[in-house]
Parts: structure tokens; C-alpha cells; sequence
């Protein structure tokens, strides 16, 4: 028997490199979900917190486990208090829903550390990143941000996805052993890299022979 191939693809990204439209166009060439801005939508009313409120805390930290003073009792009330913070609250509903999504079948999912989440081996975890200047670039666009404002943002958005990596999963954010493919917009374009995603999950072109 044939051994099964991935069948869910989680992409983690740099800010500004095209990583969330990698996915949707992805999940829309092999006519399956892709799941970034729902997860907002599914945890702020499976959490009883507004949307607001978890659209604030998504891909955040619970900071206060960043600074322990050293003394005991004092730390232990800032690992409580993290633990019930808003952060960890949402955090722990998405990754509820992260799995009941992943049951329902194949899929893509953007962010939210759901390669480690899942931990599965029908899963393949792909990191996307471009060049400064054309994440600037793209930022700018999308924004309407100066260059200054654009690398401002993507430095502060890139640094928090690191923390939030590290925090709650046993891998280094946007570091080559931490998946299984790291591709570049700015050599591959984002339809490069879609079909190089699709040709590592050795799945077949369309009009190909099935022989």
C-alpha cells in the first residue's frame, strides 16, 4: 500500500512576504479549506471574548511568563496570572479548534503554531519569507504605510511571532530544521511557491496522466 501523503499544510511566515496569500491560493488550487482570519471569528465566540479582544491577542504571548524576578512566590502568581491571561485564553481555543479543524479533513492553515500543535505525520509545515525590501514593498501597499512606518511594523510583528513561537512550540521560528520547506516570494514569486508546495505533497497536475 501506498504510503499517505500530507494532506494538511501549515505555513508559518514573515510579515510582509506574501505567506497568507501563498496559502489561500494553495488551499484554492487543491479545492480545499485554508484557515487564518476564521480562527479569529471561531475562538472569539467559542472563548465568550469579543472578536475585538482576540484579534488584539492573536499570535501573542502571555507576556508576563517573559519576566520572572526570581522569587518564588512572586513567580508563581505571574505563571497563574499568564495562565488565565486573555493571551492564554485564546491561544488555548484555537488550538482546540485547530484540531477539530484538522479532523474534518485535508486543509491549509496560516500561523497560530499549528505544525506544533498538531503534531501529526499527515502534516507538512512550510516557512515563507522574502527579501526586506519587498516585504517593505508590500507592506507599504497594503497599508498605506511610508517605508519607515512599513519596516517599523514588520520588525515589531516579526519579533512578536518569534516569542510566540518559542513560547508554545518546542521549535525556532523561521529556522530551517523547524520545517520542512523554507521558500522565498522574491525568487519563486507566490505561484512558485504554491506549485512547489503542491509538488512536495506529490500530488498530480492538473491534466497529468494518472498511469
Amino acid at each position: 500500500m501506498a504510503e499517505k501523503m500530507p494532506q494538511i499544510v501549515c505555513i508559518g511566515r514573515q510579515y510582509g512576504s506574501g505567506g497568507r496569500e501563498v496559502g489561500e491560493r494553495l488551499a484554492k488550487l487543491l479545492n480545499i479549506p485554508c484557515y487564518d482570519k476564521v480562527l479569529v471569528t471561531e475562538t472569539a465566540i467559542q472563548s465568550g471574548l469579543s472578536e475585538a479582544f482576540v484579534k488584539k491577542e492573536d499570535e501573542t504571548p502571555g507576556q508576563s511568563r517573559w519576566f520572572l524576578s526570581g522569587n518564588p512566590f512572586a513567580d508563581n502568581a505571574a505563571l497563574t496570572d499568564a495562565f488565565y491571561s486573555g493571551s492564554q485564553v485564546t491561544y488555548d481555543t484555537q488550538r482546540d479548534i485547530i484540531h477539530q479543524l484538522a479532523q474534518r479533513g485535508p486543509c491549509v492553515f496560516v500561523g497560530r503554531c499549528a505544525a506544533a500543535i498538531l503534531d501529526r505525520s499527515d502534516v507538512v509545515s512550510v516557512f515563507i519569507y522574502a527579501d526586506e525590501e519587498d516585504c517593505i514593498a508590500r507592506v507599504m501597499q497594503r497599508n498605506n504605510l511610508t517605508a519607515q512606518e512599513a519596516a517599523k511594523r514588520i520588525k515589531h510583528v516579526n519579533r512578536m511571532r518569534k516569542k510566540y513561537h518559542a513560547f508554545y512550540a518546542d521549535s525556532d521560528w523561521g529556522q530551517p530544521d523547524s520545517y520542512d520547506l523554507m521558500l522565498s516570494t522574491s525568487k519563486l514569486g507566490i505561484d512558485g511557491c504554491v506549485e512547489l508546495i503542491r509538488d512536495a505533497l506529490n500530488l498530480p497536475k492538473e491534466g497529468a496522466s494518472h498511469e
